[in-house]
């Protein structure tokens, strides 16, 4: 089972994430700005001790400046400031609507709120106006030495601050920094909710945009082939979905009004189940899974793969294993997903989301039997509903996945294990001639029940192969028999061979086969 993906770890950090992003961020530029500020003092003092040494000249006398002097150095200050002031500007009005237009607008109220990039535009603007202040003050008989060095310090810090400050905005700009900043405006609102009851409809609101503004970034990025910000996109509406359920304990009863206004495609009924379930918020954030699944099958496979894993992980997670509405909730997103999947007949979709919905389902098999018995019912049925779409691929894989579910209840010795063995004996019953699939599968379980010593269980499977044609059995045989490699010998997303027989029911695989060959089958 694949571990917890450590960066959902972020969702649980105390305080505000924001501030904490904020003061790191400001850090990282102020260290910037002091490295270069420094560099270019020493190179520009050592510049000019050189030339005063050159020249004979006191150091005292550099104070000194003339109406003429102070004219010429002021109207250089001027030009110098104008094209900071132009560097400065240009660079937020031609990369934030770039980068917004690629992705979501919502980066355009990021960049209004970010604290740093305002106190910089600030600071060069007033660096701008100090130095016509100062061309205002200079008179023939005036010179106002004191503000022209300032002037002159304002200049050679803004100069300073200049690459930081480009740095600092595209590393701002990158995907997957916004993408953080967005999860951690979210928890930002969810901590504020929680702190303040009477204004949850207000924060309910921007919760719920700015987690349509993820989605929205990860469809936009599904149609440019941008897989790794689709990803991570997945990846910030789970720690949304941890850092939510850390605290969902502390709202108040009003936080978890469901508003028509979030679900405009749901029917009233639908509205005031998810009110009586409290659980508007999971719905918001598994619908996101829906609608970038929509646009990811059949174009991005590892996305498809990536929320499988991302729902399967949310799933047994100890607030959804508590919820029986969640479960319940994870377990249509599963449905759902692989009905998509199989009506655009993408195998390789349906390959991934069953894998995941298979150890789902082992997870539950403890805590809650019978939902692991209805998921069964699932598997049979969108089996069949591949086999109706001429997807024998899918119906066979979907059998091995059954059967490993099986397999994993007898193993546990689970309550639900002997009514498991039955759905799965009448998976692809109304087949009029059997997958060989599905009776590979069948047998591979037979094998594992009889080297369990689980005698009665490996009859009834026996038993489902009367009537099949000798010769479709020794071809399962020989083809089963024949594979000794556990990994396929191509590359797929589970890395195994399906029909592979570990090497401790291989034996009982041949006595398996040769109980039928005594029952006249071969």
């Amino acid at each position: 089972m694949e571990r917890m993906d450590q960066r959902s770890s972020a969702a649980h950090c105390p305080g505000r994430p924001t501030l904490i992003r904020m003061k790191r961020d400001a850090l990282i530029l102020t260290r910037g700005v002091i490295v270069m500020a420094v560099a270019m003092l020493i190179m520009l003092a050592a510049e000019l001790g050189v030339d005063l040494s050159n020249g004979g000249y006191s150091l005292a006398g550099l104070s000194h400046l003339s109406v003429a002097e102070a004219r010429h150095l002021t109207n250089g200050f001027n030009r110098s400031f104008n094209q900071l002031v132009g560097v400065a500007f240009t660079t937020i009005a031609i990369a934030v609507p770039l980068t917004a237009n690629m992705y979501s607008l919502k980066f355009l109220e990021l960049i209004i709120k970010d604290r740093i990039i305002a106190a910089i535009l600030v600071l060069v603007v007033f660096a701008n106006l100090n130095n016509l202040w100062v061309m205002y003050a200079l008179k023939d008989d005036f010179v106002p030495v004191i503000s022209i060095h300032i002037s002159l310090v304002l200049a050679i810090f803004t100069f300073a601050l200049l690459f930081p400050y480009l740095y600092y905005i595209f590393r701002f700009l990158h995907p997957n920094t916004l993408l953080e900043r967005l999860g951690d405006e979210i928890v930002d609102d969810l901590q504020r909710a929680a702190r303040q009851p009477g204004r949850a409809g207000r924060h309910r609101r921007e919760v719920s945009d700015s987690i349509e503004h993820i989605a929205n970034i990860a469809i936009r990025s599904i149609d440019r082939a941008d897989r790794n910000t689709a990803i991570e996109c997945i990846h910030t509406l789970e720690r949304v979905a941890l850092a939510y359920w850390a605290i969902k304990g502390d709202f108040d009863s009003k936080w978890f009004d469901a508003e028509p206004s979030l679900f405009l495609g749901f029917s009233s009924k639908a509205i005031f189940e998810i009110d009586e379930s409290r659980s508007w918020m999971e719905m918001k954030l598994f619908l996101q899974f829906r609608h970038v699944m929509s646009a990811a099958v059949p174009k991005m496979h590892d996305l498809v793969s990536t929320v499988a894993k991302t729902l399967r992980r949310l799933g047994i997670h100890e607030a959804a294993q508590r919820d029986v509405a969640l479960r319940e909730l994870v377990v249509e997103y599963f449905n759902t997903f692989i009905r998509m999947a199989i009506v655009r007949k993408d195998t390789r979709a349906v390959f991934s989301l069953f894998d995941q919905y298979r150890a789902y389902a082992e997870s539950l098999n403890n805590e809650a039997p019978e939902l692991v018995q209805e998921i069964a019912f699932y598997f049979e049925y969108y089996g069949q509903v591949a086999r109706e779409g001429g997807l024998t691929f899918i119906v066979e894989s979907v059998a091995h996945d059954l059967g490993v579910l099986v397999q994993h209840a007898y193993q546990n010795n689970t309550a639900n294990r002997n009514k498991l063995l039955d759905r799965f004996l009448q998976y692809d019953r109304l087949a009029k001639i059997p997958l060989p699939g599905v009776k590979k599968a069948q047998a591979i379980l037979a094998s594992y029940l009889m080297a369990a010593g689980r005698s009665e269980e490996a009859a009834l499977i026996r038993q489902s192969f009367a009537g099949l044609e000798p010769k479709m059995v020794g071809a399962l045989k020989d083809d089963l028999l024949h594979i000794k490699r556990e990994k396929y010998w191509e590359i797929n997303e589970r890395r195994i061979n399906m029909d592979y027989v570990p090497g401790d029911q291989r034996e009982q695989l041949k006595q398996f086969f040769e109980g039928l060959k005594s029952a006249g089958n071969a």
